[in-house]
């Protein structure tokens, strides 16, 4: 199992790492807007900041040509840097061209199991659905993660991103997902069980007298 956080905020990244647990970031163009005016310099930052393994990237408008502007966050880190490409007929010819040129790719918001295929047609890596409104969605809830996993059949990952708490959390991972990516809030809530925290005060307690 594998975990992410999903921020463009550099300090709750920083601190999502220090939790020992969290490997790799997944931003999208709203997170962006919040800390950046030029979301492609705050990537780069963010990338020589924290070494993580997997660093989401979603186009975001901010300058004049999409594609242009998923080069030039791919260019930031080959290796690491995977682009977020959304699921709608506009945006895959794009998604296309990436792949074209040996970029990889994830598609977002992957809300139907036809998501699923499509990546795996255009030799995509990865859907990422939000595990969040399909929760509100009376036609999709406990149901995406598990459709998405029944007609896969390769070895594209299941992201769940869109985690507003620890009961979506678990259910992603329960479900069949690959990985979760939750925000700073979420990931701290993990462990704090009343029955987890009476024992840490206890054993610190022992040798106190």
């Amino acid at each position: 199992m594998t975990v992410y956080v999903d921020s463009a905020d550099l300090e709750d990244v920083e601190t999502a790492f220090g939790l020992g647990f969290v490997t790799g970031v997944t931003t999208n163009p709203t997170l962006m807007r919040m800390v950046t005016d030029d979301p492609l310099k705050h990537a780069a930052r963010m990338l020589s900041v924290v070494d993580c393994e997997e660093f989401f990237y979603q186009p975001t408008g901010a300058y004049d040509s999409m594609l242009d502007e998923a080069l030039a966050a791919h260019e930031l880190a080959p290796e690491r840097v995977i682009l977020k490409i959304p699921v709608a007929s506009s945006w895959l010819p794009i998604a296309a061209k990436l792949r074209t040129r040996g970029v990889r790719v994830a598609l977002t918001a992957a809300q139907m199991p036809t998501a699923m295929i499509v990546a795996e047609a255009a030799g995509c890596e990865a859907v990422i659905p939000y595990l969040d409104r399909a929760w509100r969605d009376e036609r999709t809830e406990n149901y995406l993660v598990k459709a998405l996993v029944r007609v896969r059949r390769g070895d594209t990952r299941i992201i769940a991103a869109s985690v507003k708490n620890v009961g979506q959390f678990v259910e992603a991972f329960a479900d069949g997902a690959d990985r979760v990516s939750a925000p700073l809030a979420v990931l701290g809530r993990l462990l704090s069980h009343p029955a987890v925290l009476e024992a840490e005060q206890a054993f610190l307690e022992e040798y106190r007298g």
